[in-house]
Protein backbone atom coordinates (compact mmCIF):
# COMPACT_ATOMS: atom_id res chain seq x y z
CA UNK A 1 0.00 0.00 0.00
CA UNK A 2 1.28 3.24 -0.79
CA UNK A 3 2.00 5.44 1.97
CA UNK A 4 -0.51 8.68 1.19
CA UNK A 5 -3.29 5.55 0.97
CA UNK A 6 -2.22 4.02 4.51
CA UNK A 7 -2.25 7.17 5.71
CA UNK A 8 -5.28 7.69 4.62
CA UNK A 9 -7.15 4.59 5.56
CA UNK A 10 -5.33 4.43 8.95
CA UNK A 11 -7.48 8.25 9.51
CA UNK A 12 -10.41 5.99 8.14
CA UNK A 13 -9.78 3.36 11.10
CA UNK A 14 -9.31 6.11 13.67
CA UNK A 15 -12.94 7.57 12.90
CA UNK A 16 -14.35 4.57 12.68
CA UNK A 17 -13.55 4.17 16.71
CA UNK A 18 -14.28 7.01 16.94
CA UNK A 19 -17.94 6.40 15.89
CA UNK A 20 -18.37 3.77 18.00
CA UNK A 21 -17.20 5.57 20.99
CA UNK A 22 -19.76 8.72 20.71
CA UNK A 23 -22.46 6.68 19.11
CA UNK A 24 -22.49 4.05 22.16
CA UNK A 25 -22.29 7.13 24.52
CA UNK A 26 -25.50 8.69 23.03
CA UNK A 27 -26.99 5.63 22.44
CA UNK A 28 -27.63 5.53 18.68
CA UNK A 29 -28.16 2.20 18.42
CA UNK A 30 -29.16 2.14 14.86
CA UNK A 31 -26.07 4.22 13.39
CA UNK A 32 -23.86 2.03 15.76
CA UNK A 33 -24.52 -0.97 14.95
CA UNK A 34 -22.88 0.44 11.34
CA UNK A 35 -19.70 0.56 12.67
CA UNK A 36 -19.98 -3.37 12.60
CA UNK A 37 -19.96 -6.06 10.04
CA UNK A 38 -22.86 -8.24 9.58
CA UNK A 39 -21.14 -11.13 11.43
CA UNK A 40 -18.90 -9.17 13.74
CA UNK A 41 -18.12 -10.52 17.25
CA UNK A 42 -18.14 -8.65 20.58
CA UNK A 43 -16.48 -10.12 23.60
CA UNK A 44 -15.56 -8.46 26.91
CA UNK A 45 -13.92 -9.25 29.57
CA UNK A 46 -15.65 -9.53 33.34
CA UNK A 47 -12.13 -9.30 35.63
CA UNK A 48 -8.81 -8.01 35.50
CA UNK A 49 -6.49 -9.92 33.02
CA UNK A 50 -3.34 -8.75 34.21
CA UNK A 51 -0.10 -10.78 35.81
CA UNK A 52 -1.61 -13.93 34.51
CA UNK A 53 -4.98 -13.88 35.89
CA UNK A 54 -7.88 -14.85 34.45
CA UNK A 55 -10.15 -12.07 32.68
CA UNK A 56 -13.27 -14.23 32.86
CA UNK A 57 -14.44 -13.64 29.47
CA UNK A 58 -18.22 -13.64 28.99
CA UNK A 59 -19.44 -15.50 26.10
CA UNK A 60 -19.12 -14.03 22.35
CA UNK A 61 -22.11 -12.22 20.85
CA UNK A 62 -21.33 -13.01 17.08
CA UNK A 63 -23.46 -11.14 14.33
CA UNK A 64 -23.94 -7.37 14.48
CA UNK A 65 -27.91 -7.96 15.47
CA UNK A 66 -27.00 -9.91 18.60
CA UNK A 67 -24.50 -7.47 19.73
CA UNK A 68 -27.18 -4.50 18.74
CA UNK A 69 -30.08 -6.47 20.67
CA UNK A 70 -27.75 -7.33 24.05
CA UNK A 71 -25.67 -3.97 24.03
CA UNK A 72 -28.93 -1.48 23.72
CA UNK A 73 -30.62 -3.86 26.20
CA UNK A 74 -28.03 -3.82 28.85
CA UNK A 75 -26.71 -0.30 28.67
CA UNK A 76 -30.47 1.20 28.17
CA UNK A 77 -30.10 3.29 31.05
CA UNK A 78 -26.58 3.38 31.80
CA UNK A 79 -24.68 6.77 31.46
CA UNK A 80 -21.77 5.64 29.67
CA UNK A 81 -18.00 7.70 28.83
CA UNK A 82 -15.83 5.95 26.66
CA UNK A 83 -12.48 6.98 25.47
CA UNK A 84 -9.93 5.25 23.03
CA UNK A 85 -6.23 6.52 22.81
CA UNK A 86 -2.82 5.10 21.30
CA UNK A 87 -3.68 2.43 18.54
CA UNK A 88 -1.55 0.20 17.25
CA UNK A 89 -2.51 -0.44 13.83
CA UNK A 90 -1.33 -2.75 11.35
CA UNK A 91 -2.87 -3.50 7.88
CA UNK A 92 -2.83 -7.16 6.88
CA UNK A 93 -4.29 -6.73 3.79
CA UNK A 94 -5.77 -3.84 1.40
CA UNK A 95 -8.54 -4.54 3.15
CA UNK A 96 -8.20 -6.08 6.40
CA UNK A 97 -6.41 -4.36 9.84
CA UNK A 98 -5.91 -5.36 12.90
CA UNK A 99 -5.69 -2.66 16.12
CA UNK A 100 -5.00 -2.52 19.71
CA UNK A 101 -6.82 0.50 21.63
CA UNK A 102 -6.16 1.68 25.03
CA UNK A 103 -9.13 2.37 26.54
CA UNK A 104 -10.94 3.99 29.32
CA UNK A 105 -14.38 3.79 30.17
CA UNK A 106 -16.54 5.05 32.93
CA UNK A 107 -20.40 3.40 33.48
CA UNK A 108 -22.53 4.78 35.55
CA UNK A 109 -25.69 2.43 36.75
CA UNK A 110 -27.56 4.24 38.94
CA UNK A 111 -26.51 2.67 42.14
CA UNK A 112 -22.89 1.67 41.39
CA UNK A 113 -20.29 3.51 38.73
CA UNK A 114 -17.52 1.31 37.23
CA UNK A 115 -14.61 2.69 36.20
CA UNK A 116 -12.41 1.04 34.06
CA UNK A 117 -9.31 0.96 32.21
CA UNK A 118 -8.07 -2.08 29.45
CA UNK A 119 -7.61 -2.45 26.23
CA UNK A 120 -9.68 -3.19 22.67
CA UNK A 121 -8.47 -5.97 20.32
CA UNK A 122 -9.79 -5.66 16.92
CA UNK A 123 -9.84 -6.79 13.45
CA UNK A 124 -11.35 -4.52 10.67
CA UNK A 125 -12.55 -5.34 7.26
CA UNK A 126 -13.14 -2.60 4.53
CA UNK A 127 -16.52 -3.51 2.81
CA UNK A 128 -17.94 -1.90 0.23
CA UNK A 129 -15.16 1.02 0.82
CA UNK A 130 -15.78 1.43 4.12
CA UNK A 131 -14.20 0.16 7.19
CA UNK A 132 -16.01 -2.15 9.35
CA UNK A 133 -15.24 -3.83 12.54
CA UNK A 134 -14.97 -7.58 12.41
CA UNK A 135 -14.17 -8.26 15.71
CA UNK A 136 -13.84 -6.84 19.18
CA UNK A 137 -12.44 -7.89 22.53
CA UNK A 138 -11.90 -6.28 25.15
CA UNK A 139 -9.90 -6.75 28.09
CA UNK A 140 -9.14 -5.25 31.52
CA UNK A 141 -6.09 -3.94 32.94
CA UNK A 142 -7.88 -1.96 36.03
CA UNK A 143 -11.46 -2.40 37.03
CA UNK A 144 -12.94 -0.45 39.95
CA UNK A 145 -16.64 -0.43 41.73
CA UNK A 146 -18.34 2.57 43.60
CA UNK A 147 -21.38 1.38 45.28
CA UNK A 148 -23.17 4.80 46.25
CA UNK A 149 -21.78 5.13 49.22
CA UNK A 150 -18.60 2.75 49.92
CA UNK A 151 -15.46 2.00 47.28
CA UNK A 152 -15.00 -2.17 45.93
CA UNK A 153 -11.64 -2.70 44.13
Amino acid sequence: MEPLQQLMELEAIRRLKARYFRLFDTKDWQNWAQVFTPDASLQFDLAVSTRGRDGEPAPALVGRDAIIAYVSRASADDETVHHGHTPEIDFVGENEARGIWAMEDIVDRGDHVIHGFGHYHETYLKQDGEWRIASVHLTRTRLSQTFRGRVAV
